[in-house]
């Protein structure tokens, strides 16, 4: 069955509507209001804009009877299709196919059943996919400013997200990724391009011992102490103060520099002999290694700030610079301390090592040199590091998500086993379905034939009144019929609007109980009847809705393979005709549906009654046919007192008719009860042996009956207001009209 129709854009359904069917559905509406759209997204299913949900896995056969209908079958009365009924010539073929039939509707219903299952845990899956969607959402949220480029494409749909860690997390990840060194990465990879740098080469300290060792700073360099004055200057131990004296006693002119005093030449060459070769000797390699180490230095600090100068972007040279710093000071004090020996050369001097500085200076560089080796690499296979990067990103996010999928998997696993193992018997069902309809087909293309439909429709038109034309087998084009006069030839274009639209309804009724091949006359089927009466006379609206019932009460009792009815019209006597079950019954529950095709400003929409007949009781239509009785069917007419009599002595408290017959004698009480009887019994339903004729005479009789059963039940002022007779005075007081 159609579960659920959707319009939208379709005709003047210009705003979304939906329409969720059930198994028998009364739709009521103006001309114009939309019901032939309706009608049409059914019979045009897929080529439409309306969207159609099934009860089942596939769609089934639509037998739609509109506009569109009587044009495609009737635009040529001189070729119809012809309509396949099986033959009654073999029991036990039909009993074949019967029994066939059987099983394919247990598989339809068993397919309809498993559906239902389906689609219950799939309502469970889609609740649990969809909180599970949140929790992946709001960990690609945390990390969207980060990593953008890791989540390209994902950003429009919560379900793909969602997929995409599920298939990270079966990926084999030996370990996550430090977040800051991925972060790190991340940003080289898809920064801006790069050009490929040259590495810092290492400062060789592995002679730097032995370049800053020298034994005479830590020695005391004084003259000869083989003198006396050598003696003296020991025990005083000021030879520094003494040599820097003497350069100026050669200054003094003879005189002491020290004390002013002559200076014995003795004393003069005492002193300068103090100082002899061996005190100038190492003297001078003191202020040789002061070179020496002054050279070494600057040649290490040019080296070391020209890296500095050298700076690169993807570098952090803070820490260089505070090591380069604390190194120029410690080489400066160095220097000084030399300086400080050269001068004072019998105070002892010490040197700061700069080895364990230029280490550390050292392993900056290589750090360094691992970094640009990294980011080179980067620059030449940019590609593949972001790659590695987004790898990286989504080892990080499923470690994060892990619990959540473990519950994910945990709460879905039952779901898809038990929807795969219903999708399982839906394709075994479905082939057992196809393999009965089958042999159905097989079995009908020996027995169907095309003449009993063309008999009971002439039968009909007949019965009816309709004797000059009929529907005959067209002998020239075999499987088809033809509109032909009583003289044998076509009616062409001659046939009256009443005329037309009847044949070809009655044409559909048929086609709904057959089909136009030799096959699928058993087959399940939907129907859908679109406002058939139009320029129909009582008589013949009668008899239309009639078949319609018979269409509603096959679809109803589950006979003929009619799985849904869709019954649209405009006409409020033929809607509560074909939508009335009779006096006493009542659907059954999520059996049938009542909806209204409105347009309000151009744009159509589908209100849904429930289960309750939005179009009442069109009481006054009953009496105002009954007041036209003259130009009314007599059949319709019959129909028409029933429906008065039932309408308003039940709604006022219930006609006792055994009371009502009872209150008249003689001839009228035989035809009293004669009325009552036809309109029980006779009046509501049509059958191929239904045959009933009224005279006028008698016709006058029953109607005079009729008006006497309100007298004698104490109605009568109630006759006249709906017959528009004005008393000169009322019997009795009634129910108002409006009351009824």
């Amino acid at each position: 069955m159609i579960k659920e129709l959707k319009l939208n854009g379709m005709a003047t359904f210009t705003e979304p509507t939906t329409m969720k069917p059930l198994k028998i559905n009364f739709c009521y509406g103006s001309n114009g209001s939309g019901k032939t759209t309706i009608s049409s997204a059914i019979s045009n299913f897929p080529k439409t804009v309306a969207e159609v949900s099934w009860s089942s896995p596939h769609p089934l056969q639509t037998l739609v009877y509109n506009r569109d209908f009587v044009k495609e079958n009737f635009g040529e009365t001189s070729k119809i299709s012809g309509i396949f009924t099986l033959g009654k010539s073999s029991k036990e073929a039909l009993e074949f196919i019967s029994e066939q039939k059987a099983k394919a509707d247990e598989c339809a219903k068993q397919i309809e059943i498993f559906t239902k299952s389906k689609e219950h845990l799939n309502t469970e899956q889609q609740e649990h996919e969809s909180d599970f969607d949140e929790v992946c959402w709001k960990v690609k949220e945390k990390y969207d400013d980060i990593f953008s480029e890791a989540f390209a494409g994902l950003n429009r749909s919560k379900k793909v997200f969602r997929e995409r860690c599920l298939a990270e997390e079966k990926k084999t990840v030996p370990t996550v990724p430090n977040f800051d060194e991925l972060k790190r990465q991340y940003g080289i990879a898809f920064g801006e391009a790069r050009p490929v740098y040259s590495d810092f080469p290492l400062l060789d300290i592995t002679l730097i011992e032995q370049w800053e060792k020298c034994d005479l700073l830590s020695q005391k360099i004084s003259g000869s102490s083989d003198t006396p004055i050598g003696k003296f200057i020991e025990y005083l131990e000021n030879s520094d103060w003494v040599k820097q004296g003497i350069p100026y006693a050669d200054k003094a002119e003879g005189k002491c520099p020290f004390c002013q005093q002559t200076l014995v030449k003795t004393t003069y060459d005492d002193l300068k002999s103090f100082f002899d070769d061996s005190y100038e000797r190492d003297l001078n390699q003191i202020k040789a290694f002061l070179t020496q180490y002054s050279q070494k230095a600057k040649d290490i600090i040019t080296t070391l700030q020209g890296y500095a100068d050298n700076s690169l972007p993807i570098l952090d040279y803070s820490l260089y610079n505070a090591e380069l710093g604390t190194l120029i000071s410690k080489i400066g004090t160095n220097i000084k301390e030399i300086e400080h020996k050269v001068n004072l050369p019998s105070v002892e001097a010490k040197l700061g090592s700069l080895k364990h500085l230029l280490e550390r200076i050292n392993e900056i560089l290589f750090a360094f040199n691992k970094l640009i080796a990294e980011s080179n690499e980067f620059a030449r296979n940019q590609k593949t590091k972001q790659t590695e990067c987004i790898n990286g990103v989504w080892q990080i996010v499923v470690s994060e998500l892990r619990n959540a999928i473990n519950t994910f998997g945990n709460a879905t696993s039952g779901n898809k086993n038990g929807i795969k193992n219903l999708d399982d018997k839906i394709t075994e069902q479905t082939n057992l379905e196809r393999e009965c309809n089958r042999l159905i087909s097989e079995k009908e293309a020996t027995l169907t034939s095309v003449k009993p439909t063309a008999d009971a429709i002439n039968s009909i038109l007949n019965r009816f009144g309709f004797e000059g034309f009929s529907i005959r087998e067209n002998q020239d084009i075999s499987g088809t019929y033809k509109i032909i006069r009583s003289d044998g030839k076509s009616v062409g274009n001659t046939l009256s609007e009443g005329e037309y639209n009847f044949v070809c309804f009655l044409y559909f009724y048929h086609l709904v109980y057959g089909s136009q091949d030799k096959t699928g006359i058993s087959q399940s089927k939907i129907v859908v009847i679109d406002d058939p009466i139009s320029s129909l006379d009582s008589n013949v609206l009668f008899i239309t809705s009639t078949l319609a019932k018979q269409i509603v009460d096959d679809c109803k009792n589950g006979r003929e393979g009619i799985k849904q009815v869709f019954i649209l019209t405009h006409n409020v006597y033929f809607h509560k005709e074909v939508s009335f079950l009779g006096p006493g019954k009542q659907w059954s529950k999520g059996e049938v549906a009542f909806w209204v095709v409105k347009k309000i400003n151009n744009i159509s929409q589908i209100v849904d009654y429930g289960d309750k007949n939005p179009i009442q009781t069109s009481y006054e239509l009953l009496w105002s046919e009954l007041k036209e009785s003259q130009s009314v069917k007599k059949i319709t007419i019959f129909n028409t007192l029933r429906r008065i009599l039932e309408y308003y002595f039940n709604i006022i408290g219930g006609l006792d008719y055994e009371k009502c017959i009872n209150g008249f004698e003689g001839e009228d009480k035989l035809i009293c009860k004669s009325l009552i009887a036809c309109i029980n019994d006779g009046s509501h339903f049509i059958t191929d042996d239904f045959v009933m004729q009224y005279e006028s005479a008698a016709m006058e009789s029953y109607t005079r009956v009729f008006s006497l059963i309100f007298e004698r039940m104490g109605h009568k002022s109630h006759y006249n207001m709906m017959m528009g007779i004005h008393p000169i005075t009322e019997q009795t007081e009634e129910p108002s009209n409006e009351q009824v």
